[in-house]
């Protein structure tokens, strides 16, 4: 889930491919999908509005719902 201030990634925020990787900078939505697809970027253009690849992501109840999320080094 993106934060207040940071803009929407569209489709990308329930996605279950999207990694959020983070800088001390900025953050980049980043697809998983393009490891095995060629046909979807590793980084796409955000807001994503249309994408086949789209699968929501599922959370459970006692789970952690950043678990999704990466921080690179920086």
């Amino acid at each position: 889930m993106p934060s207040p201030t940071s803009p929407s990634a569209g489709l990308c925020d329930c996605c279950r491919h999207q990694q959020v990787v983070r800088t001390k900078r900025s953050s980049f939505s980043l697809c998983r999908r393009w490891k095995e697809d060629d046909r979807y970027p590793r980084y796409p253009r955000v807001p994503v509005l249309r994408c086949r690849g789209h699968e929501q992501r599922t959370t459970d109840a006692g789970a952690d719902p950043d678990a999704d999320e990466r921080q690179a080094p920086g």
